[in-house]
């Protein structure tokens, strides 16, 4: 009898420990919902002049001195913009010279020095002249290892970080849903390159394939709210990853050891219908049926961010019909506020409380919007 009783008391404890429990995790949720809405506040636009034609902007930059950088197809141009978005300057051109351009390059900056990447395999490095003008310095004629996805060292242009597949699915497969890439460092030696293997990895969620013409051809569409790690430099050598998948920001220091993570415990969020009418309202019902069965019945936590200079997180947390939702979370992960804005912008830079945005909704511009934080 004793037996059966303090079996039952164990059971009864269980039942107890699992409810407080459940009644804590619910309680430490994160619901974004309730997440009050931040005031943001239009600075300025970068428009039409008689010295910049905006058409595919592809990339957004700003340098120590609040200079913006703004590069775009097809015309495979950079222009430099004052803090206050007037023109300065058109830093390289389509050409083969020196300091030109032969196709469309990916810039890159750690705050005063600027490098193109896959500029015809070399890449190209400019530097301030004393008027605070971007100009053509050198070429590297080095070949990259892979992907340029910033640079690491803060004086000179004499380390940067590459993202290569871990492994190249043969063509004419489907890859699996998830795969591995790998960050490897690379230090510049003499004009040869050093590279450290493996520093990092990043998951990535796999696209919608399609095997076309006979097996002869592969058509990759887009597929929302991907579980796709992203990772991007901070000052002082520093990395910021973002970890869907663990629900999980991580802020590496100049060693690449974690110095701060900060794992969410976000209420989930359904992918419903109408998110898949939004998203895919131009396809029949077989098709949409294909996507559907490859993206989760949760939303992840967030999609991508960035981190300022006051150590507050901006996560991108959804694209849907009212538009794309931002959260703003301090270092520890205390909600600060969140906004939207419409599907057609995206934002490339955040800096001193404010944002720089390519908005593509009629004629394509950079906008500059401050956000306004409680003292």
């Amino acid at each position: 009898m004793k037996r059966i009783y303090k079996l039952v008391s164990i059971a009864i404890l269980g039942l107890v420990l699992a409810s407080c429990s459940t009644e804590t995790a619910t309680e430490n949720e994160l619901d974004y919902s309730q997440i009050p809405l931040i005031e943001i506040q239009k600075e300025f636009s970068i428009t039409e002049s008689e010295d910049f034609l905006p058409a595919q902007i592809t990339s957004v930059l700003v340098d120590n001195d609040g200079q913006i950088l703004v590069g775009q197809q097809p015309e495979n141009s950079i222009f430099q913009f004052d803090s206050l978005g007037n023109y300065r300057a058109t830093v390289a051109r389509p050409g083969r010279g020196p300091g030109e351009l032969s196709r469309y390059a990916t810039p890159h900056i750690n705050g005063e020095i600027l490098v193109l990447s896959n500029n015809n395999s070399v890449m190209t490095e400019y530097h301030q002249n004393d008027l605070g003008i971007y100009e053509f310095v050198r070429d590297h004629t080095f070949r990259s290892p892979g992907p340029v996805f910033g640079i690491r060292s803060e004086n000179d242009f004499s380390s940067f970080y590459v993202v290569v597949d871990s492994f190249r699915t043969p063509f004419g497969m489907v890859p699996p849903e998830y795969e591995t890439d790998f960050v490897n460092l690379v230090q510049i030696v003499n004009d040869s390159l050093q590279i450290k293997e493996g520093v990092l990895s990043l998951t990535k969620h796999s696209v919608y394939i399609q095997i076309i013409n006979n097996g002869s051809g592969m058509r990759h569409s887009y597929l929302p709210y991907r579980y796709s790690d992203s990772f991007s430099p901070l000052p002082n050598q520093r990395v910021l990853v973002f970890r869907p998948q663990k629900s999980s920001i991580q802020v590496y220091d100049e060693n690449l050891n974690i110095e701060h993570e900060l794992v969410l415990n976000v209420k989930p969020r359904p992918f419903t219908d109408e998110d898949m009418d939004y998203h895919f309202s131009e396809l029949n019902p077989d098709e949409k049926q294909a996507r559907r069965q490859l993206i989760r019945d949760i939303k992840p936590p967030f999609t991508g961010g960035f981190m300022d200079e006051q150590n507050r997180f901006w996560l991108m947390v959804d694209d849907a019909e009212n538009g794309k939702e931002y959260v703003i979370l301090s270092y520890d992960g205390d909600p600060i506020g969140r906004f939207f804005l419409p599907s057609e912008t995206t934002i490339h830079v955040v800096r001193n409380s404010k944002f720089y945005m390519v908005n593509n909704e009629g004629e394509p511009s950079i906008d500059v919007y401050s956000v306004k934080f409680g003292q």
